[in-house]
């Protein structure tokens, strides 16, 4: 099962793109665990999981994030503006598996 940590500001949204990235991957009878939180709270979550997506709008905290990862062993991945623009779990669950091959 994959163990994927969403980092944002925190808003309403990533918690619907979170929803329809554990939809997309029920509809193909695949398991995730999940979770969106602020980019500040990155450390306080980053031992539990295996990948770390950035959403495109706290860019201005890269430099921190990344720091963070590579610090865990981790290389974060930037979730494409228009897959997060339009909350397209399917292209977020392929960009997931493209990475963890």
């Amino acid at each position: 099962m994959y163990q994927v940590l969403l980092v944002c500001q925190g808003g309403m949204s990533s918690s619907f793109i979170v929803k329809k990235i554990k939809l997309a991957f029920k509809n193909h009878n695949e398991q995730i665990e999940i979770h969106a939180y602020a980019g500040i709270e990155l450390e306080d979550h980053i031992e539990a999981v295996d990948m770390v997506l950035v959403a495109p709008n706290i860019l201005y905290m890269w430099d921190d994030i990344a720091s963070s990862c590579k610090d865990h062993g981790i290389e974060p991945v930037i979730i494409p503006f228009e897959h997060y623009g339009n909350m397209d779990g399917e292209a977020i669950r392929d960009l997931i598996l493209s990475i963890n091959q």
